[in-house]
């Protein structure tokens, strides 16, 4: 049979239900057979960790079980719950080039505050992560979750203004409706007469609100949930990954399916024996199968994502499949992340599912715990010694009441005998210690590590000690950073994504104290993540020594080289701090400084110039020196070239003077120096006016020109 699905609201190409039926039914199984053998070692694993009795204990035995799981993986878990925790910020995103270092800092603290705010991320985390530790995997999903969520309200003594504000929400729907009735008094606008006539006065109403919660949801999902094919080489590489539940008719409906589909292919399909024996071992007192609400239908739900050519293109690609009961599809679509991830503690190269610690941890448990419990039989056989009698002369009810202090009635003395046996405790004593060594080995949590025992380190050199510890820290550190890179990382990109995509409008959100506005229409998908997780060789205690160094160092470059010194800037100053305050275990530095420092503009005064910059400046000062002197001497010349003219003018008119004089001694003439003087005069006058036109640029026809 041949049906088309939907992309937004829109008809695609026809599929084959039967084949895709089909295909969907042998991926399930499969991965159901590959998840049943996992079950197994995760219920070992399960009671190993609750330290439940072992099977093969005999009531006439001690009854002790040594803890070795639970204890290594407590031990852990705080340490890698601070290690995201311990800052304020999980995950940061990294702007790709200097305009987009606003945008990402803004993606950063809201996916955190999505992630910490939103929604319970610590419980979230917490429940993966010990998943992870002691069944193998941890597994979260992230999802856009647009249910319909219904809550009824009871409003009394409503006045009719604020009956109508409340009505005209469009997602609010009228229960029931009474009202109070008041006679007033109003005046008749033709006649003026006075007129009595009721009217409601006080609203009693009873709504209910019906709207889609529009959240972005994180939880933990039980790794029985989760299925998997059995080649996948990682989960997001896997043909086919799968999550079952058990929900109710009224979930579904609430998710946008129909009612009477549902109610026609649900069915009440469970899961198999196994997954519900790994359910049970997590919870002993729960009993999947005791409580039945007549009122609910159960209906057992897939979600299927595999790769599959929908739009017959030629290419697989990942779409999403949604059945109930028996692989009845009621929903398809193309699916572009998968919304799970996995943590995995010690992965398996080229494999899904790998080690956890308490797959290392539970053999060495098991041991110790049946050494122990030899350990107090002997004990017990040394204090309460075996009893020999001579049959018929002593009372057998008196032999067998162990009650301290009651009497043995015996016919003759001699006739019981205690046999003894030595207490062999402490020849075992050293293989229990050897154990402990074979346990440290595999987790690297110790005694001497975790600061228990005050004597582990007490003739040990101090490099021994900082060895040890940092040897303990570095196997916590390496599985923290598998769990960024395959569980966080991935996440924290798909919240990424869901954000942006189902973003409609801004949104503003409460970060240190201030309202921040955003708007992720614009956000890009496509952006490199970085995780807060930092693998060193040295200790919590070093780390905070070399800050403290650094600190210092940088305090002495800004008091002696100031604020706008090449080698430290504030921010830089302030990151020291921030640091030294989050790993002393204050969650937000904001309490105590400013993470965020904003630099003041350079002052220009304060600036000294680089090397290239003084030479250029000694060019420009030669040049202008230059340009000074060629001025000065074209001026010296033409003051040079006036007094020589002057000079030859009053050399010519001292001897024009001599020539007249001479002149009228020899021939008797009155000629007169004036004239010549005059015409001298008007000669040297015309001369410095075209020596000052010429040094203006402007010549003298020039000037004629623009006078006429």
């Amino acid at each position: 049979m041949a049906e088309k699905y939907e992309v937004d609201g829109v008809k695609q190409k026809e599929y084959d239900t039967d084949e895709l039926k089909s295909i969907v039914q042998g991926e399930l199984s499969d991965a159901i057979d590959y998840n049943d053998q996992l079950s197994l070692d995760r219920v070992d694993n399960t009671e190993y960790y609750l330290g439940e009795s072992p099977a093969n204990v005999s009531d006439q035995q001690s009854g002790f079980i040594s803890t070795d799981v639970r204890d290594s993986i407590l031990f852990m878990l705080p340490s890698i719950m601070r290690v995201f925790f311990g800052a304020k910020k999980i995950v940061e995103f990294v702007p790709k080039n200097a305009d987009d270092v606003e945008m990402a800092e803004q993606q950063t603290d809201y996916i955190n505050h999505i992630v910490q705010q939103k929604n319970n991320g610590f419980q979230v985390f917490y429940n993966a992560f010990k998943d992870a530790l002691v069944r193998k995997a941890g597994f979260v999903k992230a999802y856009y979750d647009d249910s319909l969520e219904v809550k009824n309200y009871s409003y009394d003594g409503l006045n009719e203004e604020a009956r109508n504000v409340l009505l005209t929400d469009p997602f609010v729907e009228v229960v029931s409706e009474t009202y109070e009735m008041e006679t007033v008094q109003e005046e008749n606008a033709e006649t003026g007469e006075i007129i009595e006539r009721e009217k409601p006065s006080k609203y009693n109403l009873k709504i209910r609100r019906v709207r889609n919660k529009n959240d972005i949801i994180i939880e933990a999902v039980p790794p029985e949930e989760i299925l998997i094919n059995r080649n996948a080489r990682s989960l997001e590489e896997s043909s086919y990954v799968a999550h079952r539940r058990i929900l109710s008719a009224s979930d579904l409906v609430a998710m946008g399916y129909d009612k009477e589909e549902i109610e026609e292919y649900g069915g009440a399909t469970d899961y198999d024996a196994t997954s519900q024996m790994e359910a049970q071992a997590r919870n002993p007192f729960a009993d999947l199968t005791d409580v039945t609400r007549t009122d609910q239908d159960e209906v057992y739900y897939v979600e299927h994502y595999l790769f599959y050519d929908l739009d017959e293109d030629g290419i697989d690609e990942r779409i999403k499949i949604c059945t109930i009961g028996e692989c009845h599809i009621i929903n398809i679509e193309p699916c572009n992340d998968l919304p799970i991830v996995m943590f995995s503690p010690d992965p398996e190269p080229h494999t899904a599912i790998g080690s956890c610690p308490a797959d290392y941890v539970k053999q060495v448990q098991n041991t110790k715990s049946q050494i122990m419990r030899d350990v107090l039989d002997s004990l017990g056989a040394s204090v309460h010694p075996r009893l020999a009698i001579t049959e018929g002369m002593v009372n057998i009810d008196d032999v067998l009441n162990t009650d301290i202090g009651q009497p043995i009635r015996v016919r003759q003395p001699g006739s019981i005998q205690p046999i003894n046996t030595a207490f062999m405790g402490k020849e075992a004593f050293p293989v229990l210690q050897y154990l402990d060594e074979v346990k440290e080995n595999a987790t690297g949590v110790s005694k001497a590590s975790a600061g228990l025992n005050a004597q582990a380190l007490q003739s040990a050199t101090q490099t021994a000690v900082q060895n040890t510890i940092s040897s303990a820290q570095g196997r916590t550190e390496l599985i923290c950073r598998h769990f960024a890179e395959t569980g966080m990382k991935p996440l924290f990109r798909i919240l990424n994504n869901l954000v942006t995509l189902h973003s409609q409008e801004q949104e503003t959100f409460r970060l240190n104290d201030q309202f921040i506005t955003i708007d992720p229409r614009f956000w890009d998908s496509d952006k490199d993540i970085s995780v807060n997780v930092a693998i060193s060789k040295t200790s919590d205690e070093e780390k905070m020594k070399t800050l403290a160094l650094v600190l210092q160092q940088q305090e002495k470059a800004l008091m002696q080289l100031g604020a706008n010194n090449p080698l430290v800037t504030g921010q830089q100053y302030a990151n020291t701090l921030t640091k030294i305050i989050e790993m002393a275990g204050f969650k937000d530095a904001n309490q105590f400084i400013n993470t965020t420092v904003q630099t003041p503009p350079p002052n220009p005064e304060d600036k000294k110039p680089s090397g290239e910059e003084l030479l250029a400046m000694a060019e420009t000062k030669k040049a202008e020196a230059t340009a000074q002197k060629s001025v000065i001497d074209a001026e010296n010349n033409r003051l040079k070239i006036l007094l020589d003219d002057d000079f030859k003018r009053d050399q010519a008119q001292a001897d024009a003077v001599l020539k007249v004089m001479e002149i009228n001694a020899k021939y008797g003439t009155a000629l007169e120096t004036k004239q010549i003087d005059a015409l001298l005069e008007r000669d040297k006058e015309q001369i410095r006016q075209e020596q000052k036109f010429r040094a203006n640029g402007i010549t003298r026809f020039d000037n004629q020109q623009n006078e006429m």
